[in-house]
């Protein structure tokens, strides 16, 4: 084990103890590699394609522009609260949900997370059974049927190995796994710009747009909103191991704010030109077929090390809410990723996907911006959060503020749109549904909290406790 490894404490890289300052190894550059793994890869792609599948390149631009970074803008302050005190997602999120609330939350994350680990798995799969038809392979390896699920399986086998050597070991990997996303990225903008224009593009209509262009571009807004929202609980994981607040923050902005935003608009631009949006059927369309093939393979790699990332993210998680479990147990839990990459029919189901993130985690996250801002105005208790008899209980575990405000941001969202069918109301061609459940839960988290179920944990001034805990880390 290296010397680096060492520096970080077992309790830390693989349990849910408080980083201390001698355990938090990730700068501003660090961080923004590691989240732009994350973030630049199937995910953005993905929902840049499908943008361009509604709306045309001007309206594509602003949709990703507006519909990513004002979620982003909502929900990047809570990093400040991981970095402050050094913990993971799901313990800080009980100070909002209570320690019962926080778990079940988990498990719905966790879901959340095999389906993106399976979605990036597959787009990689493909991508290799493109590069087995390349070089004239056997036919099982060369069909969708048989030869994505088999590589997608492959490349899980990978990232698990990868991923149970920890932290450090990741963030070697990416120096790797990054660069090739991002020299994807800088093809897409090369054979866009020089080889098929600016001009042309920019005159292209989309493939598939609802019969209203208002529908179309409420449609993508809210793509794009889901894309935004569905950051909220990865933010913990690695912002605890920030130097510094300022570069947790900065780099979580930079990271989703910005790079997602450039990728999602270059996946737009090429769904427009090739009328697919499957970032597998671009490489060969316009790159030919040596350009095509580098750029499949360097796709390979950056959808592998998202799916590293995630599963990392998953695991950490997964032991603060159940800590006496070995690192290889945690790791298990990842195993249920496979099942997903039998056959496309999730992976097809993308767009469906993508709104129901945007629904749990625009809701989710008003409650824990709330919460930590405007209800507890940052007067948290280290302690507290770790002893699950302490006042973060609630009633029963579980917060009741948090309740309502989940079931009034619900029912705001569904009202609106609905994530399964894809019908909506008239409303949601002005308003979209994400950002207004966002607002929807936060209000009522924060009336609740003052007005209807108000615990004394509600109403304390700064705790010395606090204080005390925070200066021993």
């Amino acid at each position: 084990m290296s010397k680096e490894q060492l520096s970080i404490s077992k309790d830390v890289a693989f349990g849910f103890l408080p980083a201390k300052k001698a355990d938090r190894v990730f700068g501003l550059w660090d961080l923004i590699l590691i989240q732009v793994g994350i973030g630049v890869s199937c995910f953005c792609l993905l929902v840049g394609g499908n943008t361009g599948m509604l709306v045309d390149a001007k309206e594509s631009i602003a949709a990703i522009l507006f519909g990513n970074a004002i979620p982003i803008m909502l929900i990047v302050p809570i990093v400040i609260y991981f970095a402050r005190y050094g913990i993971d997602t799901f313990i800080g999120f009980r100070s909002s949900l209570g320690y019962l609330g926080s778990t079940i939350f988990y498990y719905v994350f966790m879901v959340l997370t095999i389906g993106y680990m399976s979605v990036a798995l597959f787009m990689a799969g493909q991508a290799l059974v493109e590069v087995s038809s390349f070089f004239n392979f056997a036919e099982f390896f060369t069909s969708r049927t048989t030869g994505a699920p088999f590589f997608a399986i492959f490349l899980f086998v990978i990232a698990f190995l990868v991923t149970f050597r920890g932290p450090v070991f990741i963030k070697k990997f990416n120096m790797i796994g990054v660069p090739a996303i991002l020299l994807v990225m800088v093809g897409l903008i090369a054979i866009l710009v020089f080889g098929q224009g600016l001009d042309k593009i920019f005159a292209l209509n989309p493939a598939e747009p609802s019969d209203e262009l208002a529908r179309s571009m409420a449609t993508a807004l809210e793509l794009n909103i889901g894309l935004g929202f569905s950051w909220l609980p990865y933010f913990g994981q690695y912002s605890r191991l920030a130097k510094n607040e300022k570069a947790a923050f900065k780099a979580g902005f930079l990271s989703y704010g910005v790079f997602v935003n450039i990728a999602a608009i270059l996946g737009a631009l090429t769904a427009l030109v090739v009328a697919s949006l499957d970032p597998t059927d671009w490489m060969f369309a316009i790159g030919g077929p040596w350009v095509g093939l580098i750029g499949l393979i360097l796709l390979t790699l950056g959808n592998l090390t998202a799916t590293i990332f995630l599963m990392y993210s998953q695991v950490i998680s997964f032991k603060t809410v159940v800590p006496k479990k070995s690192w290889l147990f945690a790791m298990c839990t990842t195993v249920p990723t496979v099942f997903l990459l039998l056959s496309s029919a999730f992976y097809d189901a993308f767009n469906s996907f993508i709104t129901i993130i945007s629904y749990i985690m625009s809701v989710i996250g008003g409650i824990v911006i709330a919460d930590f801002f405007f209800v507890k105005k940052q007067n948290i208790s280290l302690r507290d959060l770790y002893d699950t008899k302490g006042k973060y209980r609630y009633w029963r575990g579980v917060n009741p503020s948090a309740v309502v405000a989940f079931i009034i941001g619900t029912v705001v969202y569904w009202c609106l749109y609905n994530p399964i069918t894809g019908s909506a109301s008239g409303m949601f061609d002005f308003t979209t549904a994400g950002i207004p459940s966002y607002f929807a839960s936060a209000i009522s988290f924060y009336v609740s909290s003052k007005y209807i179920f108000s615990f004394n944990v509600d109403r304390e001034k700064k705790d010395s406790t606090t204080e005390i805990v925070k200066k021993a880390i």
